[in-house]
């Protein structure tokens, strides 16, 4: 291969005039004027021939730079602009002039670099470049590049690994380059396939961009560069108020209180729980029928029948004629239980307080949320679909406002997907609650005899759904 330095050299020269479109071939960009570039300074006075070349070449090589063989590195090596630590956080950001590339570095792997720059427009293109230190240009992995609203919102995050080549060559390197030793030597430097990141703004005002290492914190204790443009897009749609997804709002317990649902959009919530103290009146004893040995007084013990702690007869001990026989060392006959014992109305145990008592139980969340459908449609349910819900399950209800008409009420657990048809046009509610205990009979849904409250699976942590409204027709309708 046969490089001619003089042509290089010119162009590069061209390119410290003028300034080079980065990217290199991104079509429409405004020509970024590198640090360090310079051009004639004007007290020469050129030939019209010169001039005329001069454009010409100009044109052609702002068009096709890197058909030109001018390099982004061959204008950069040295940028007289750098950020200022700290610039850890929106409010120490350093400002990036468009156009000029800035030398930054990570010191450690909690180091995060904040700049900003400024849109005028609605749905104008912000092209960040991204290159590495100037010991290697094109070892840009390492680092996680984010771009945020005005309010520090993520809108855009992308590695900063680039897809370039990466190769490294100058004129002179190759044993079958021919070059005049006249001619300069050019720096060391890969071919210009930096790390192009380019984000369409959809509203005017103040955005910032965040370089930190990832999360192998291979940018640590490593420097970069970083250089932000701005340019026109054919973006015209405007550009609404809006999120990535929404959150339900508390409190909303109730149906007055749910919180609106929008088709396709996440909405993220969180299971609460508080201790709630309730006071449990006084009771009155409840009284049964006992029976008891003839003549036994409890409070008194000689009274008693001898091996006996109380004077409860013991129906089990009867003899073959079914008469008792009273639990004494003195042979006493048995006797029928009427006359061995005696029926005594007694108090229930444990029933009867003189006083009332405090106790405590959890009250968990019950969430409440609505959807306004135009009718005769098919509605897609998903929990959990986009992260992990840290509980086993929770119950879902759907009821139609109008006639209060329930839908579904039933459990759903994490990553469930409920389809269903609706008929009837207007508010659909969705309640999500605690699940009863698992079991049967009894035991299902189980009530504290002491407080009335109804056992139910722990609910609490985030968790997140999303319901469809497809606006097709169910079939069997």
């Amino acid at each position: 291969m046969k490089n001619s330095l003089n042509k290089t050299a010119r162009w590069s020269t061209l390119a410290l005039a003028l300034g080079i479109m980065s990217a290199i071939s991104v079509q429409g960009l405004a020509a970024i004027n590198w640090p360090g570039g310079g051009g004639n300074n004007g007290t020469t006075k050129k030939s019209k021939d010169y001039r005329r070349g001069y454009k010409l070449a100009q044109e052609d090589c702002v068009k096709a730079p890197k058909d030109c063989q001018v390099l982004l590195e061959d204008v950069v090596a040295n940028p007289g602009w750098g950020e200022t630590e700290p610039n850890d956080n929106p409010g120490a950001a350093d400002r990036l002039f468009l156009n000029r590339f800035y030398k930054g570095n990570s010191l450690d792997k909690f180091d995060k670099d904040w700049y900003y720059v400024g849109s005028l427009k609605p749905n104008q293109n912000l092209i960040i470049n991204f290159l590495g230190d100037q010991a290697d240009y094109t070892a840009t992995t390492g680092w996680i590049v984010k771009v945020h609203d005005s309010n520090g919102n993520v809108i855009a995050a992308f590695d900063s690994t680039s897809t370039g080549p990466g190769d490294v060559s100058r004129p002179g390197d190759n044993p079958d380059d021919v070059i005049n030793p006249d001619d300069p030597i050019l720096a060391k430097t890969p071919l210009s396939d930096a790390k192009i990141i380019l984000v369409t703004l959809g509203n005017p005002g103040r955005y910032y961009i965040s370089v930190e290492t990832n999360e192998d914190d291979l940018g640590a204790n490593r420097g970069y560069h970083i250089a932000a443009m701005i340019s026109e897009s054919d973006q015209i749609s405007p550009n609404p108020d809006t999120n990535f997804s929404d959150v339900e709002t508390e409190s909303n317990d109730t149906q007055e209180t749910a919180d609106p649902l929008r088709s396709n959009v996440h909405m993220f919530g969180v299971f609460g729980r508080k201790i709630v103290n309730f006071f449990v009146p006084p009771g009155p004893p409840e009284y049964e029928i006992g029976w008891f040995y003839v003549g036994c007084n409890p409070l008194d013990i000689s009274t008693m029948p001898v091996g006996l702690g109380s004077c409860e007869c013991d129906t089990t001990s009867v003899d073959n004629n079914g008469d008792i026989n009273p639990p004494n060392p003195n042979n006493v006959p048995s006797q029928s239980p009427s006359d061995a014992c005696e029926a005594r109305q007694v108090q229930v145990p444990g029933t009867g307080t003189d006083t009332g008592t405090w106790f405590s139980a959890f009250d968990y969340d019950n969430d409440w949320f609505k959807f306004v459908s135009s009718g005769n449609e098919q509605l897609k349910f998903e929990m959990c679909a986009k992260g992990a819900c840290d509980f086993a399950r929770v119950h879902l209800k759907v009821i139609y406002a109008n006639e209060s008409e329930i839908l579904i009420n039933t459990p759903i657990t994490p990553g469930w997907t409920f389809d269903f048809g609706v008929v009837r046009s207007g508010t659909y509610f969705f309640e999500l609650s605690p699940e009863p205990v698992d079991g049967e009979g009894d035991s299902a849904g189980n009530v504290d005899p002491n407080t009335g409250i109804h056992t139910v699976d722990d609910l609490t942590g985030p968790y997140n759904f999303v319901l469809r409204s497809t606006k097709l027709p169910p079939n069997g309708n």
